[in-house]
């Protein structure tokens, strides 16, 4: 190759194409890199520096068939271009039994059997298998442990290396979760021993243990290390990772008792409690004003909406046309928006801000089963490839 050719196919590379390739490669590999020129070093610049500031680049739901575990689809909250990077329909997924029942960070926790879990990255089709459980949580098939799921950046000078942590407690048998718990088992892993290690911790305060089943929140919403699920019996329980401390939270002194479903989540660094009133069609929403590890719990109200009034206003356009009412079957909080929520209800989703009393059709799932036998699972991607520790 001769120099003008060689001048040519160096014009031929423009510089939104080298910023796109350098955005995905490697922190270590931009390092060496920087030295190739003046240019690649502010290239490289900017692309760190995005990622210290790092934003969705997707955000959405996942959204599994509770008996058909193959039927998972992925819908998104916004318009954003996924260039084929992101594994939409999740065909790879390991296992035609696999269950979604987690997700943080931009990865999913996954199991098989209950016992058998794994983590998959949708942006790059990474599947980690864990070790199998020290301890079978699993008697009955349909009261499955409480768990929780984190991925977090240990290295704000990598973060393309992710390390993940994994709860999850034994239920009693069902004859003894009506009577007071004098103490819990904890099963933890973490990807950095890469080890599953079980603790009894001595309640405080006893209390009485329930699955997460009915009340639609089947992984804990967790915050600066400390896991929240609210069960079966409407309470809140917590654990303190980083103490070895667990508790039951409060929940909001002026909430109305039997009257709704419960739903627990977290979004932009903060824990919600959200009431569905399912004889109004109102959703009420609190926020948690005290310290996560505060177990005097400050809850606030900060939203009222009544999603049935606003959804019939307009039923042609939610394919509800007929019916006197519609009662919500799904809630989910949007992970960096709180003041949007998912609601499943008939075979619908919707999302509504409830700062706007707007709603907006998400899908239908024509033909199929309601949303009573679907579970939803709020999910946020980033751009760049990032490895499993």
């Amino acid at each position: 190759m001769n120099r003008m050719t060689k001048k040519c196919a160096k014009e031929e590379i423009c510089e939104d194409m080298i910023i796109k390739i350098l955005d995905f490669l490697p922190t270590k590999s931009l390092i060496k890199f920087k030295c190739v020129s003046k240019c690649w070093e502010k290239y490289i610049a900017d692309c760190r520096c995005r990622r210290w500031n790092q934003k969705p680049y997707l955000v959405g739901f996942f959204c599994q068939h509770s008996e058909i575990q193959r039927e998972l689809r992925f819908f998104s909250s916004s318009q954003s271009v996924i260039d084929g990077t992101f594994d939409e329909s999740l065909d790879n997924l390991f296992h035609s039994n696999a269950h979604l029942v987690a997700a943080s960070n931009g990865f999913l926790l996954c199991n098989v059997k209950k016992v058998h879990y794994y983590v998959y990255n949708p942006a790059t089709s990474q599947l980690l298998v864990l070790p199998k459980t020290q301890i079978c949580m699993e008697d009955d098939e349909y009261n499955p442990p409480p768990i929780g799921f984190i991925c977090k950046v240990d290295n704000p000078d990598n973060k393309d290396i992710i390390s993940f942590t994994i709860v999850r407690y034994a239920i009693p048998a069902k004859p003894l979760q009506f009577a007071l718990q004098l103490a819990v088992t904890i099963e933890s892993f973490s990807s950095e021993t890469n080890v599953w290690t079980a603790n009894k911790i001595i309640l405080d305060v006893p209390i009485r243990l329930f699955p997460c089943t009915l009340t639609k929140s089947p992984s804990a919403s967790v915050i600066d290390g400390v896991f929240c699920w609210y069960d079966d019996s409407l309470q809140i329980t917590v654990y303190d990772s980083i103490h070895k401390s667990f508790w039951d939270l409060k929940l909001p002194e002026d909430m109305e008792r039997g009257i709704g479903c419960g739903y627990l989540g977290s979004s932009a660094g903060g824990l919600y409690f959200a009431l569905n009133i399912i004889f109004k069609g109102t959703v009420i929403v609190w926020y948690l004003a005290s310290n996560i590890r505060n177990r005097d719990a400050v809850w606030v109200k900060k939203y009222v909406g009544n999603v049935k009034s606003t959804v019939l206003q307009c039923p042609e356009d939610f394919g509800v046309e007929g019916y006197p009412h519609i009662e919500l079957s799904n809630m989910v909080i949007h992970p960096t928006v709180p003041h949007i929520f998912y609601l499943g209800f008939q075979r619908n989703i919707i999302s509504y801000d409830f700062e706007k009393d707007v709603a907006q059709l998400v899908n239908i799932f024509s033909g199929g089963p309601t949303m009573k036998r679907y579970k939803l699972f709020p999910f946020e991607w980033y751009q760049w490839p990032r490895r499993l520790l």
